[in-house]
């Protein structure tokens, strides 16, 4: 069987969200060009508040980059 696995480019009001809920049950890799999102991202804080920091620690297989090299890995 297949692992799937699924990358979400862009991690604002639409990828954050659908990346978080895919998370909860898939391998996710949330990709995004803006390292001090991802470092906060990386420490369960949405400055935007799109997502709670509750709802972040749910996605327990989303992991967060901003390494072109980890894209091309999902």
């Amino acid at each position: 069987m297949n692992e799937i696995k699924i990358a979400v480019i862009g991690l604002g009001y639409v990828g954050l969200p659908l990346a978080a809920e895919f998370g909860k049950k898939y391998q996710v890799l949330g990709f995004d060009i803006n390292m001090s999102r991802i470092n906060e991202l990386s420490k369960g804080y949405d400055r935007t508040q799109e997502m709670s920091d509750d709802d972040l620690k749910k996605a327990h297989h989303l992991a967060f980059s901003s390494n072109i090299e980890d894209l091309k890995k999902t």
